[in-house]
Order: C-alpha cells, then structure tokens, then sequence
C-alpha cells in the first residue's frame, strides 16, 4: 500500500503554503518585523492587560461557548447587526476555508482578482475547484468588465480583497456596487484592513444578498496571535457556513478578550489613526529615497517599487534582512515586478527601515 494512493488527488497536487519565520534567529539579534502586517503600533502591555483579565474572568476547563457564540454576541453589538448575520472562525483564513465548503465543488470555479492574497486560490484548489483569474488595471483599479467576461455560469464566488494585499489600495465604491450588481454569485469582500481605509461596504449586507465581508482583528487590533475573524452577510448564507463549522471552533479566551476589546473601541481607535499617520509620514519619506517609488495606500503596509536598475526586490529584501529587518517580497507576482511590501511600524522601526534601505540601496 502507498499512503499517496489514498490521499485525495487535491492534496496530492496542492502546495503546501510557506511562511517565513524568524525562529531560527538567535535570541540577541534585535528584529524590525515588518513583513506580515502585524500591528506593533499597539502597545504590547494594553493587549497583555486585556488577555490577563480575560483569562481571569474565565475557566478553561470547561468547553467554550458553540459556535464562538460570546464573541459573535459581542460583535453583534458593536456593529448594530443580528447575531444570525455574524460567524466567527480561527482567522479569516478559517472563514474563507468555510466559505469554500459551502459553495466550491469539484469543477466549480472561483474568480480570484489578481495580484491578491493566495489564500483564495489555495482553498478553492483544496476542495477541487478551478481558480479563474482577472488582472487588475494598470493603476491596481478593478477591471469590472474583465472581471464579469471571466464569470461563467458555475461561477460561484468571487473574492475581491479591499484595500487590496499587497497593492493597498482600496477599490471604487461604484465598481463594487457594479460586481453585486451584475455577478451572479457570491462576492465575498475581504476587509481585513478596511480599519485603516476611507469606508466599509459591511452595510451593504443589507441591500445585497450575495455580499458577504470579512473582517479580522489581527490588523486593526493588533491581535494577529489570537486568530479571529469572521463573517458579515444575510441569515441565510451564515446558516450554512455553520454547518460545516466545528461547534467549538473558537477558544474561550479568545472569545472573551474580543469582548473586552470591543468595549475599549476609543482607545483601538486612537491607534488606528496613529498608524493611518505613520502610513503617510512614511509615504512622504520613501517619495524622498532615491531608488524607489512609493504607491499609495489605504491599508496598514506599503508598496514600493525599487526602481534603481542595478537592483531586484529580491536583493534589496535579502539586503534589509540582513540588517535586521523584515520585509515581504512581491516582485514574483504580476504586475508587480521588482516590489516590496513593508508593514508600518512605530516610529523608531519605520526610521531603522529607511536607514537600513538607505544602506541597502547604497551597498
């Protein structure tokens, strides 16, 4: 017998998703992370505090609430939606995971706007449905009359992720409007950096039956370590997404630190807007750097272009890695030849940044 001659043919054709770690590192060396979009703006003893009460206030022998059925209370609340509206999950990622059980089947086809986050394209291949692709334009804009030549009959989701990771930018409200409009499917929006963006179409579940939005609390929150996001759409479509959920799929002290969070919204969002500035005091400081060209952005990262043509993305990363500093490379994704995506930080790591870029373009 051969253990791959019992694994499903998904599986054996899908690759494994990679990230990169610093825990090889040695424990001395100072690292400036800035590659995942972690929110480190956000005090580490105001979250510490939170998680200390949280784990006070709860027993974990016990098993958490169904469903994450505390946090979706909590949720619900803030928002002013039904808690039938609201699913909570391990992440986004999980969220999406649920989305493609639901309604991927093999052969059906997801419509994915590239270039984008890959986790789209690795679920919808795990339960065996085919990606289909439309590029952005030329300005990372959305292409609404590529997107809807691209969406066939057995179409039935399209993931379109605004502010967009890795380009930053957040789409038009009117090519949004236009896709629920006119595709007949399911739009799902991700809006995991939305907090950090000029609107948020999660109102629009109400008008639109074939929205759903996700949302997360790893970005705005700084709470990437705790895995929650969740899901915004109509009764319906949540119903099903819950029965293919496992029914204690979020811990407790997760749920209940959420709650507290929540209830501190002024100060979350006095963060926020502290890295929304520092998103453009960087801005403004990369347009000073000769070398590379800055995109704008609505998120809480930065696309740049290295532009000095002795250079690739690729050396540039290698060179602030080896100074201690984190950053994702995107110049193998299309459109986005010789990019590099850099989260925002606190002040000092956004000046240790462009020193070391500075150096690193020089070398």
């Amino acid at each position: 017998m051969k253990i791959e001659d019992l694994v499903q043919k998904e599986v054996r054709n899908l690759s494994c998703y990679e990230v990169e770690t610093i825990l090889g590192r040695k424990l001395c060396e100072k690292i400036v992370k800035m590659d995942f979009n972690e929110n480190f703006a956000m005090p580490r003893d105001i979250i510490e505090k939170l998680l200390l009460d949280a784990c006070r206030s709860i027993d974990v022998r016990a098993y958490p609430p169904p469903r994450g059925c505390m946090a979706v209370k909590a949720i619900s609340t803030f928002l002013g939606f039904n808690e039938s509206e609201i699913s909570v999950a391990n992440g986004a990622d999980e969220v999406m995971d649920l989305l493609m059980k639901v309604f991927v089947r093999r052969g059906s086809k997801v419509l994915v706007v590239e270039p984008t986050f890959p986790m789209y394209t690795f679920f919808a291949q795990l339960y065996g449905g085919k990606t289909v692709t439309s590029m952005l334009g030329p300005n990372f804009e959305l292409d609404v009359d590529a997107i809807l030549k691209k969406a066939e009959r057995d179409t039935s989701l399209l993931f379109v992720c605004s502010p967009n990771n890795p380009t930053g930018n957040q789409f038009r409200e009117t090519d949004i409007k236009r896709l629920l409009q006119e595709f007949n499917g399911v739009v799902v929006v991700d809006e995991a950096y939305a907090d950090f963006a000029r609107y948020s179409v999660i109102n629009w579940v109400r008008d639109y039956e074939n929205l759903a939005v996700l949302r997360s609390f790893s970005k705005a929150f700084g709470l990437a370590g705790l895995r929650l996001g969740y899901l915004v759409s109509n009764s319906t479509l949540v119903k099903y997404v819950q029965r293919v959920m496992d029914p204690f799929n979020l811990n407790v002290i997760t749920q209940q630190l959420i709650t507290f969070a929540l209830q501190n919204w002024n100060y979350f969002e006095e963060r926020i807007n502290f890295v929304v500035n520092e998103r453009e005091w960087l801005i403004d400081n990369l347009k000073r750097v000769d070398g590379v060209t800055p995109y704008p952005s609505d998120a809480n990262f930065i696309l740049f272009k290295v532009t000095n043509g002795n250079l690739t993305s690729a050396i540039v990363k290698e060179r602030l890695e080896n100074r201690n500093v984190l950053v994702k490379d995107r110049g193998h994704l299309p459109l986005l030849e010789n990019c590099i995506r850099v989260t925002v930080g606190t002040r000092n790591m956004n000046k240790t940044f462009l020193s070391a870029l500075k150096e690193s373009l020089e070398e």
